[in-house]
């Protein structure tokens, strides 16, 4: 199932951050452990940074890595960039407010895209016991277990991985991508997407349903540390090394013996592919459409590093790139 990174960067709403702290894995890791990690952040392109400028004759890219949930360093972030947005002939984002509403409008018109309408629900596709724990975890996540049963399981998935300590707050979504948009839009500054809304509903809808709930099993072995989770991708962006927490999370999931190792390192392969690896290609020609001297290309903060990573996919097109203040 191709939704493991779905809620990747779902970071804390700033007036709710004494309620989601945690503990920063990266302190918590043995001293082997985190020699393992950084060796293979080490071997990874472009692995630290989220501004990158690259150049190519007279034109001019700034590569911006985002998280998408609010937080209050934010403002500073955004005010610093404002100036580059304003002089910039385009901004390209995942989405725009206008793909989001399309969005919003198709899951309305579509229930099917979040939620099992036809056929059984999830308490009839597990055995009893599978359920009766399942429907307990949803609760303890804030999912009605009536409502959980009627989810896609990705959806259901993605639900149950976001903590408690997020949900509350009308600005949770205000991330770095909604605040370069306002500033694009006050500024003038064209704007547009990189791919269409229904991208990533087409990669989670992919799979048969009677996967993607074989694959939930895996998944739920992960449910535990969400708010752990959530403060090291928070502390790790503000860092600019998001990909040290991805590698950690690549390290757990790869060790969860919910499904054979072969499987897991399967699903794992599967899932990059869909959710990074192919996206990044296919946003390399939009760019290279986009038109104009100066663009701003602001996407998830993971979608940098990387062989397959934008980064390296523009320097492969005869880009040179620079690390920028952040």
């Amino acid at each position: 199932m191709r939704f493991l990174l779905a809620f990747a960067f779902l970071f804390l709403p700033g007036a709710l951050w004494a309620a989601c702290t945690g503990t920063d894995q990266r302190l918590a890791l043995s001293a082997q452990d985190r020699a393992a990690i950084d060796a293979q952040v080490a071997a990874t392109p472009f692995a630290e940074g989220n501004h990158w400028i690259a150049r190519r004759g007279s034109r001019t890219l700034h590569v911006i890595g985002t998280m998408h949930i609010n937080d209050p360093r934010l403002d500073a972030v955004s005010d610093a960039l404002a100036p580059v947005i304003a002089q910039a002939d385009l901004l390209l984002l995942e989405g725009t407010k206008r793909e989001m509403a399309e969005l919003v409008t198709a899951i309305g018109r579509d229930p099917s895209l979040t939620l099992i309408t036809e056929g059984p629900s999830l308490i009839d596709r597990l055995e009893p016991a599978e359920w009766e724990s399942l429907a307990a975890t949803a609760r303890a996540n804030g999912v009605a277990p009536w409502m959980a049963a009627k989810m896609r399981p990705w959806f259901l998935a993605v639900s149950m991985a976001v903590p408690p300590c997020l949900r509350a707050s009308p600005e949770s979504t205000k991330g770095l991508d909604r605040r370069l948009e306002q500033a694009a839009d006050e500024a003038g500054t064209a704007t547009r997407a990189l791919e269409s809304p229904m991208t990533l509903f087409e990669v989670f809808n992919s799979e048969p349903l009677e996967e993607q709930v074989r694959q939930l099993r895996a998944y739920l072995t992960l449910l535990g540390g969400e708010q752990d989770a959530v403060h090291t991708m928070i502390e790790s962006y503000f860092d600019e090394q998001a990909l040290t927490y991805f590698t950690i999370y690549q390290r757990d999931f790869l060790q969860s013996d919910a499904l054979p190792p072969q499987e897991t390192r399967r699903i794992w392969q599967e899932t990059m592919m869909a959710l990074l690896d192919n996206r990044n290609r296919a946003w390399i020609p939009v760019i290279e459409a986009a038109e104009g001297d100066l663009i701003v290309v602001a996407a998830g903060a993971l979608h940098l590093p990387g062989e397959t990573g934008v980064l390296n996919l523009l320097q492969q097109e005869g880009y040179s790139l620079e690390r920028a203040p952040f």
